[in-house]
């Protein structure tokens, strides 16, 4: 069995590591501003918590996609948006529904040998008194566990873009333990970890909505509400969920191929292509430029929906940002439950590590309840191999160069660290 660890948590947290590679020998100008402040009063009352999480236009529309439908008539010329293939082909395009019946291809269960692999590797880190920052895969050595992680790799960047590992027992671990066994492991899946807001290493997702405000975050995205996620891509090449705990109820990860979102549209709703690769402007960036890209024979969608609605606490914005069209809100809620349509459905367990292609996959969660021994809580990470890491194209440059590290890191060790202090 695993050793406990119980070194107590640091009262700082710690410098970045000067090794991070470069995303580019060329900074673009202006990099896209990924991490804007939040500029609205807090929101406290029950009611009006329900109604800023699900009782707005970031919720996706049934009625406003199944009234489209219904009244949508296939035009004569219906092209494909330019340069955009019949179909898109690869391992990478799935079905959920088919995948669910082949759990091989995206789970792998530790043995006891991996386990203690990953606890030797934790073991070893702490005896040499580093901060967080210096977790690589030189200090956190793996031997047994390696080869699958180098497959994992292989699978995200040229396979079906997902894999999920199981099994390992996260409860043995305090919470310096359990960060350090996910950045670990990360490591091997992507050596160069990308920013999360100005300068966090990692991410906590879970629901914040019934602590006071004085002693959270102000709270900009779902994850830290107990509401549904819409399917979306994160920033980035790779996104990580370590889970902590789950929800009593809900709260489970869902998985879409954007191959198999676009054959859909490409087949049936031509229209939706070609207003996804027109161009859009949002809250975080006023240069027009498509959500819908064609790189190197892959679609690759980047979207989120925050950047369209504002959510909760997060109600900025900028002059000069029109609202989007009717057209857009449409393809917006057609690409949401298209995806759900196709998506794998996945109960993740404590201890379990998910990893999934940002340029392949689309996520989602659906809506989830705590209760008094069961709090939904995830740790995240966004990280990049450069070995093989896919073209994200020209037009996303100017993203990728906005999630280049920080000159110091930060790792908040709960999910109400509203500014963790660094070293």
């Amino acid at each position: 069995m695993a050793a406990l660890h119980t070194t107590p948590l640091p009262t700082s947290l710690d410098p970045l590591s000067s090794s991070f590679s470069k995303l580019s020998t060329e900074t673009p100008a202006a990099p896209i501003n990924l991490f804007p402040a939040s500029t609205t009063t807090p929101i406290v009352k029950a009611d009006e918590i329900k109604k800023a999480i699900f009782e707005t236009d970031y919720e996706p529309s049934e009625k406003l996609w199944a009234d489209d439908q219904k009244a949508y008539v296939k035009p004569e010329d219906d092209p494909l948006p330019e340069g955009f293939p019949e179909v898109t082909e690869g391992l990478h395009v799935w079905e959920g529904r088919e995948l669910a019946k082949k759990p091989e291809l995206w789970l792998h269960n530790f043995t006891a040998e991996e386990i203690a692999d990953i606890d030797n590797a934790i073991t070893h880190f702490l005896s040499l008194d580093l901060p967080f920052s210096s977790i690589s895969k030189e200090t956190f050595p793996l031997t047994v566990l390696k080869p699958v992680l180098d497959q994992a790799v292989i699978d995200l960047h040229r396979g079906i873009g997902i894999r999920v590992f199981r099994g390992f027992p996260v409860a043995n671990y305090d919470r310096k333990s359990q960060i350090i066994a996910f950045a670990g492991i990360s490591s091997y899946i992507g050596p160069t970890r990308l920013r999360q807001g100005p300068s966090a290493a990692i991410a906590h997702l879970r629901d914040l909505t019934s602590l006071d405000p004085g002693e959270r975050p102000a709270i900009v995205v779902k994850g830290q509400t107990a509401g549904n996620q819409v399917f979306h891509t994160d920033s980035g090449d790779i996104i990580g969920l370590f889970t902590l705990d789950r929800a009593a109820k809900g709260g489970i990860s869902q998985l879409a191929s954007q191959g198999q979102v676009y054959n859909t549209f490409a087949k049936e709703r031509r229209d939706i292509l070609r207003t996804l690769a027109g161009k859009w402007t949002n809250r975080y960036d006023p240069v027009p430029g498509p959500l819908l890209h064609h790189v190197d024979g892959k679609i690759i969608v980047q979207y989120g929906r925050r950047g369209f609605f504002p959510f909760f606490e997060d109600q900025s914005v900028p002059e000069g940002i029109p609202p989007i069209t009717k057209e857009q809100h449409v393809a917006l809620d057609a690409l949401h439950f298209t995806a759900e349509s196709h998506a794998l459905d996945i109960d993740l367990q404590p201890g379990d590590l998910e990893y999934a292609n940002n340029l392949l996959i689309f996520h989602a969660r659906t809506s989830s309840e705590d209760s008094a021994e069961h709090t939904r809580h995830l740790l995240r990470m966004w990280v990049r191999n450069e070995e093989f890491a896919l073209n994200h194209g020209e037009a996303l440059e100017r993203k990728w160069v906005g999630l280049k590290a920080a000159e110091k890191e930060t790792w908040p060790l709960e999910a109400w660290d509203k500014a963790p202090r660094q070293s």
